[in-house]
């Protein structure tokens, strides 16, 4: 193991791996802050993957990948529109800060607990590399597809105040994700003769519609800036809300260290990604810190500090499967599965034998992406957080004609144009009712996962599957944080309760 890893450090730090990173650094930044993203890095590496050093490419995709994720949190944050699908957690306590004047304090907390989750994520990646095989073992078609529906009804359950909306919405997003072909009964379903639909409906559009028109909408009709106090302080780009965030994360490392760890396990199953391990993490500190029923949705900084320390773990978790069980982890990791098969080298069991190596070189990798990429984001933190004062009538057009090209240059269809305005539609509408929209997007994420799995695990096992101990001890662990989250909002819903009759609105509390 030592000498495999002392090789891996003498190939990373050559020539070769560093100015590939040179590179790549400021095409993740850019990409990273860029709403429904930007160049794409992957396409252009997989082309020249065959041409490159399986030491140059590898490290290379794992970099951006890691970088990209590391940035992706400022729009969720700045103007609460989700950079990825997987930042949509960010965005409940994240926003409100901004609205608050307290962006830099957000972005400080969001990148020393990145920071910290991908060097715990990489480490967790170098602890189970002996063990890898055997832990995976575990774990059959029938958990991954529990673990699907857990990260579903998670959002679900998270939707305070509105808990059967959330169920009702989680509901709604599977319907929908059940549109298009289906891989495995090779049929199309409720397409309505609509071309555009064979292929069911694509994220990006829905996305963005459901989170950005409502946010923009809103800051058009009120006439305000994004941040409506401390102004002065955002404008004085000093600094001080970034440093206050960063001490305010440390003072939070079990937070911080519980969600990377779930981060990362959650980012060793096979095909569920960030998007659950964001929501789950998020879940587990609203239920677990002190007040975080009260106070969580209304600007906590362990809102955010929890599910980002979560979102660079999984970038360790998901090289898991995707390296030694040929099974991507997310969908960069079916292009980094590719690019192995391209270089010449076979994903399984070689992955810990012959080119050992090669995965601690991606560990390594994962590391220097989180400690070149946080300190330069930290450092313009300030600048970047000036976003917020930008005048609402400068901002619209601006974030929308990012946001319009970016729906259209996913495809390139002007289908993917009608479903963002459609879903923009959707969306006021269920801003304006208090429905909650997260559990419609981590539906239609999770849905071809769990239908996939749950049509394995009925042909391998039949009713058996209810018999294995796996299966069994995630669905009590499910039934039990249901019940838990259940019962602190319904004590959460009476506390509220009784304040509000006891300190009706208009009067001042003592």
């Amino acid at each position: 193991m030592w000498e495999a890893a002392i090789s891996a450090a003498q190939h990373l730090f050559s020539p070769g791996p560093l100015i590939a990173f040179a590179i790549i650094t400021p095409i993740a930044l850019f990409n990273g802050v860029m709403i429904a993203g930007g160049v794409p890095v992957f396409i252009l590496l997989l082309s020249f993957a065959s041409q490159l050093d399986p030491f140059i490419a590898l490290p290379a995709a794992v970099f951006y990948a890691a970088a990209n994720d590391a940035t992706e949190p400022i729009p969720s944050i700045l103007i609460g529109v989700p950079g990825s699908r997987g930042s949509q957690a960010t965005i409940i306590d994240g926003y409100p800060m901004s609205r608050q004047g307290r962006a830099g304090e957000a972005l400080g907390a969001v990148y020393v607990s990145s920071l910290i989750g991908g060097i715990i994520g990489a480490a967790m990646l170098m602890g189970v590399l002996p063990v890898a095989r055997e832990v995976l073992k575990l774990f059959g078609a029938a958990e991954f597809f529990l673990l699907s529906l857990l990260g579903i009804a998670t959002v679900a359950l998270l939707s305070s105040g509105a808990m059967v909306k959330g169920l009702l919405t989680a509901a709604f997003g599977l319907a929908i994700a059940l549109i298009g072909f289906s891989p495995i009964g090779g049929v199309v379903r409720a397409n309505m003769g609509i071309g555009y639909l064979w292929d069911g409906l694509p994220l990006v559009p829905m996305l963005l519609g459901l989170f950005a028109i409502p946010e923009l909408a809103n800051l058009v009709v009120s006439n305000t800036t994004i941040a409506t106090e401390r102004l002065d302080e955002v404008l004085s780009g000093s600094g001080a809300g970034v440093k206050k965030g960063m001490v305010a994360a440390t003072r939070h490392k079990w937070l911080i260290t519980r969600s990377s760890l779930i981060g990362a396990f959650v980012g060793m199953m096979p095909g569920l990604g960030a998007v659950p391990a964001h929501w789950i993490a998020y879940a587990q500190a609203r239920q677990t810190e002190p007040g975080a029923m009260e106070s969580f949705g209304t600007g906590d900084i362990r809102g955010v500090i929890a599910p980002e320390a979560s979102n660079n773990a999984i970038d360790g978790g998901v090289l898991v499967p995707t390296l030694f069980f040929s099974i991507p982890g997310s969908p960069n990791m079916a292009l980094i599965l590719a690019m192995l098969i391209l270089v010449g080298i076979q994903p399984g069991p070689p992955m810990l034998n012959q080119h050992l190596d090669l995965s601690i070189a991606l560990v390594w990798t994962i590391v220097l992406a989180n400690i070149i990429v946080v300190p330069i984001v930290l450092r313009f933190a300030p600048l970047i957080a000036r976003v917020t004062v930008i005048p609402p009538n400068i901002l619209f057009p601006l974030v929308m004609a990012i946001i319009v090209i970016g729906v259209y240059q996913s495809s390139q269809s002007v289908g993917d144009l009608w479903l963002f305005a459609a879903a923009g539609v959707l969306g006021l509408f269920m801003k304006a009712y208090a429905w909650p929209r997260p559990p419609i997007v981590i539906a239609i994420v999770l849905a071809n996962e769990a239908e996939k799995w749950l049509w394995i695990a009925t042909n391998t096992y039949g009713w058996e599957m209810f018999l294995r101990w796996q299966f069994n001890a995630i669905l009590a662990f499910v039934v039990l944080g249901a019940f838990v989250g259940i019962r602190a909002q319904r004590n959460a819903s009476r506390i509220r309760a009784a304040e509000e009759a006891e300190h009706p609105i208009g009067e001042a509390a003592p």
